[in-house]
């Protein structure tokens, strides 16, 4: 017996999605901890969750956008416009911060649906004409998926512990 899945639609997220993309969020920054033991969340209520998605929302350099079957939140992406290096053209670029499926739902064509969705926001932006952003090097999955889509190595960020000497 084949199972009916529910047709998926993306919008930009409103502020009654916070509550839903608070425990999507929290998945994600789970997932980032697990994969790399480095990343270390901050604690942060649902309500400051909450006040940071309502100010997200309304600047036009940042967007979020949710992936809803039925009544559900079952995915969403931020992205941004961020200025670039100093000595480098173009002077801004757009950017991935997260990226979210339902386990229950991958593989579907969300994910590129949602990077389809950021990708019109960024292309209506004047001068922007790229991505640059941030995977976890250890996240074999994430950048599978990125590079899947089109998307390749730039500059590899690197990471070293510093010693203070109040760590002995």
């Amino acid at each position: 017996m084949s199972e009916v899945v529910a047709a998926v639609s993306i919008r930009e997220a409103r502020e009654s999605d916070a509550a839903a993309l608070y425990d999507a969020w929290l998945a994600v920054r789970q997932h980032y901890a697990a994969v790399d033991g480095r990343i270390v969340p901050a604690a942060v209520s649902r309500e400051e969750f909450g006040e940071g998605l309502s100010q997200r929302i309304a600047r036009p350099e940042a967007a979020t956008f949710v992936a809803v079957a039925g009544a559900h939140v079952v995915g969403f992406i931020t992205g941004g416009i961020e200025p670039g290096q100093p000595d480098r053209l173009p002077a801004e670029h757009a950017t991935i911060g997260h990226l979210f499926v339902d386990p229950s739902r991958r593989r579907q064509g969300i994910g590129a649906k949602l990077v389809r969705a950021v990708t019109e926001w960024a292309r209506s932006h004047e001068g922007v004409g790229h991505f640059e952003m941030t995977v976890l090097d250890a996240d074999d999955d994430a950048r599978e998926f990125w590079a899947a889509i089109g998307f390749r190595p730039f500059i590899q960020r690197l990471w070293a512990p510093i010693d203070t000497g109040r760590n002995a």
